[in-house]
């Protein structure tokens, strides 16, 4: 099989992939469309719930409201990417949780705006690591393994590990709309797979739950709970919510394997098509996420670290343990920038298909 970085997936085919199956009007859902008045008076957004919300919005979106005299609006889960898609023509939220390869996804269908300095002046503020076209970072989010080692004694250096026969029974792997997808293709690249050809990653997936007997964590505070009653001794996980579960208890340590780490770059982005007043009120708000004082406050809530320059350079005595060298960047970010996010997404529908079937065996 040829090497991936040798194939690029058209435009045409990766539009074909994503607007496939299940992109029905069922997805239309929740907000009658209203054209907007003149100086737009909500802002409608699409995000995770639970303690990221609430993080969220005291930080960003209740400042920025009574700043601007206007109204948050909020449609709250998981997986709103199909939703863009579907309403790309005529979108009723103005702005979406997205991070890097979700963005650029998201961005090759038009349905979200590319960010500019000149309308986004914050822009020139942040890492050049953490931005995008069509995102640029509040935070980024160091991930890999959380390890109790209470109970696990023999060093842990490997997603590979996850598969220790040791461990079964104790092993849990993240469901597939909340981070699972991507950890999956980790797993498959690491198993000599690419975007293309995953079946090593499948079997990779289905020993671990048919013979490690692996559950499935749902979000960050069911992974949390998991780790506190010790029902799970080893998972993948965020390093934030690893340092969280052990202030809380847990007898936990984070890990970032040997073959890299992976790190997302949160925020939200701009939804095209939307009114002029609509994207102007969006484009104001994204830039109030990139201010070093609204990411102070945000990490000192979430613990992860920010992705403003002032604020990285100059971090308050309480969250120098959020400082990371650039060295230490490339190793959390070596092993997802061995993804090809685009061809990914065009095949996502058959892939998640067969992790239903051949995984989880549903």
């Amino acid at each position: 099989m040829a090497n991936p970085a040798d194939r690029t997936i058209g435009r045409r085919q990766f539009v074909r992939g994503a607007l496939g199956a299940g992109m029905t009007s069922s997805l239309l859902t929740s907000l009658p469309f209203q054209a907007a008045s003149a100086e737009a008076k909500e802002l409608r957004i699409l995000f995770p719930g639970g303690t990221w919300k609430e993080w969220f919005e005291q930080s960003y979106v209740t400042p920025f409201a009574q700043k601007k005299g206007i109204k948050p609006l909020w449609k709250t889960g998981l997986g709103y990417e199909p939703l863009m898609i579907a309403q790309r023509a005529r979108p009723q939220w103005d702005i979406a949780q997205l991070n890097q390869n979700t963005s650029s996804q998201q961005g090759a269908l038009n349905t979200v705006i590319e960010l500019k300095e000149d309308r986004i002046p914050n822009l020139k503020r942040i890492h050049p690591s953490f931005r995008y076209p069509y995102v640029a970072g509040m935070v980024h989010t160091p991930y890999g393994l959380a390890v109790n080692t209470k109970r696990i004694k023999k060093p842990i250096t490997s997603w590979f590990d996850l598969w220790d026969p040791e461990f079964a029974g104790k092993i849990a792997f993240p469901d597939w709309v909340w981070t699972g997808e991507e950890v999956f293709h980790a797993i498959n690249i690491l198993a000599g797979g690419d975007p293309e050809n995953v079946d090593p990653g499948i079997a990779k997936l289905k020993e671990l739950y048919k013979t490690n007997k692996a559950q499935t964590i749902n979000n960050v505070e069911h992974t949390k709970q998991l780790l506190l009653a010790e029902e799970v001794w080893i998972c993948p996980y965020f390093g934030a919510r690893t340092e969280q579960a052990q202030t809380a208890g847990a007898p936990v340590e984070f890990v970032i394997p040997k073959e890299g780490g992976l790190s997302w770059t949160f925020n939200v982005g701009v939804i095209a098509n939307r009114p002029k007043d609509s994207i102007e009120l969006s484009e104001a708000f994204v830039n109030d996420t990139l201010d070093a004082e609204k990411q102070l406050a945000f990490c000192k809530l979430c613990g992860y670290p920010p992705t403003n320059l002032e604020l990285m350079r100059n971090l308050p005595p309480d969250l120098k343990k959020l400082h990371y060298s650039d060295a230490d960047l490339e190793g959390i970010g070596k092993l997802a920038r061995r993804f090809d996010y685009m061809a990914q997404f065009a095949y996502r529908d058959r892939n998640r298909e067969r992790w239903n079937k051949e995984v989880l065996g549903s």
